[in-house]
């Protein structure tokens, strides 16, 4: 029984077929994500990425496709403690930040007010994701134990969609 939920979650997120524009058809930003982000951990050699419209996607053959993000932002971070690298748009195939694998308190505010706290494990990219209003303004906080990260961020047209400046450091 697990085995065929398994299959037919993979049949739905188009994880059973070779990369190709139509696997995304039909499919929603989370599941886009879900996708993009399991191509890269079996090694396909598709060029994915985020801007604040939309996911992109160029295949080995040629073809392109992309999918809207509709009414959200999303954001791509890797805090660091001692290293980094510079971007502003997130590639989903090739982006590594380096803390993999490394559970971390997020909050996130809109003035003084709490719009998201919550436990993420970085993947295996480094990278953790936060779906948000478009068109705000945020405050970030990252916390690894006692080491904190903190500073604004947006979801404007022409906002970062990869956030790889947040330095975890003894507060």
């Amino acid at each position: 029984m697990k085995k065929l939920l398994a299959l037919a979650l993979g049949v739905a997120l188009g994880l059973a077929q070779a990369p190709s524009p139509e696997a995304l058809k039909g499919l929603g930003p989370e599941e886009t994500l879900a996708l993009a982000k399991r191509w890269r951990e079996e090694g396909q050699r598709v060029v994915s990425y985020v801007t604040p419209e939309a996911f992109f996607f160029e295949f080995p053959d040629g073809r392109k496709a992309q999918v809207a993000l509709k009414d959200r932002f999303l954001l791509a971070v890797a805090p660091y403690v001692n290293r980094t690298h510079p971007c502003q748009v997130h590639y989903f195939s090739s982006c590594t930040g380096e803390l993999q694998g490394e559970v971390l308190e997020v909050r996130v505010l809109e003035g003084e007010k709490e719009v998201i706290k919550t436990q993420v494990k970085t993947g295996k990219d480094g990278f953790f994701e936060l779906w948000l209003p478009r068109n705000r303004r945020y405050t970030l906080e990252v916390r690894r134990g006692d080491l904190l990260a903190t500073g604004p961020i947006t979801t404007f047209r022409n906002s970062p969609t990869c956030l790889t400046t947040f330095r975890l450091r003894a507060p």
